[in-house]
């Protein structure tokens, strides 16, 4: 009865779940190991979502009438009375609407603002990879595309004791764990594999799904990536990340065997007639010691 209490508050968020240059290193482009299988992961996103979509289509899905967006206000806007609380609702359906489609970014040649979020290893820059972020009462959502193909959903999800996760990272791994019916993988916080927090994650036949533990912002990071992209990462992104502080390769190669001043021979030998003359003078062709 609580699995079944639980699903449903998953679903009925929304789609919280139903309930999201000069980057840092990406996350590796392959599952390190092997993810638990579950049964599904779908129930984690709304049905009509789906893989490879385009930004025109997954746009279209939320903010067409009748869409995704005009289904969560439906529930507000008929508990209310024509008028103007009616249309302040309205209102702020419509602007997330065009905050929505507003908030698309490529990520070219240009560092963007995104470079200074939790999200930075999310994505690369001149890879043909770019964003869209939504945001909504459950919470904020961003879709990664890959060359105009959807292929990435990360929610933040709060936090809270009364929250449908649940207080604590812990609890939400645990909710989550009970949803799909296997524990899942946790892997501590590594730099050199580009996990900057704990994560737990979780796998069925073409999802992977990582649960990021923000604690520290009061958020669970639900992010579910489409596992054909991540076995072909390495390849889709060709273009590498730059090291700013990267010495130039003709400088490297010139300097290979260490920096030679072309003066220090000269100088050098200057010094030694220097220091011989300072022992000895010479007279009429005569050597004789210096009286220094």
């Amino acid at each position: 009865m609580k699995s079944a209490t639980l699903a449903a508050a998953l679903v009925a968020v929304g789609a919280l779940l139903v309930v999201t240059a000069t980057a840092a290193p990406p996350r590796a482009s392959v599952l390190r190991g092997e993810a638990p299988s579950a049964p599904s992961l779908a129930s984690m996103m709304e049905s009509e979502l789906t893989w490879g979509m385009s930004r025109p289509d997954v746009i279209a899905l939320y903010n067409k009438t009748g869409g995704i967006l005009d289904k969560e206000y439906a529930g507000r806007l008929a508990k209310i009375q024509p008028g103007l609380d009616q249309e302040q609702v309205e209102a702020d359906r419509n602007n997330r609407k065009v905050n929505f489609e507003r908030s698309y970014t490529l990520f070219g040649d240009t560092p963007t603002g995104y470079d200074v979020t939790p999200i930075h290893l999310e994505y690369t820059y001149r890879n043909g990879e770019a964003v869209l972020r939504l945001t909504r009462d459950s919470g904020t959502r961003f879709f990664f595309f890959m060359k105009d193909h959807l292929w990435k959903v990360y929610d933040e999800v709060a936090l809270a004791p009364d929250g449908v996760l649940g207080g604590t990272f812990q609890q939400a791994v645990t909710k989550l764990n009970t949803k799909f019916g296997v524990s899942a993988r946790i892997r501590a916080a590594n730099p050199a594999q580009a996990l900057e927090r704990v994560e737990a994650d979780w796998q069925d036949r073409s999802t992977h799904l990582r649960a990021i533990d923000r604690t520290g912002e009061h958020i669970v990071g639900l992010v579910m990536e489409d596992k054909n992209t991540l076995r072909n990462l390495d390849s889709l992104r060709s273009s590498k990340p730059v090291d700013p502080f990267a010495i130039d390769p003709a400088i490297a190669a010139v300097t290979k065997g260490g920096v030679i001043d072309p003066n220090a021979t000269h100088e050098s030998d200057a010094g030694a007639g220097k220091g011989n003359a300072g022992r000895h003078s010479s007279v009429n062709g005569t050597s004789r010691p210096s009286n220094n």
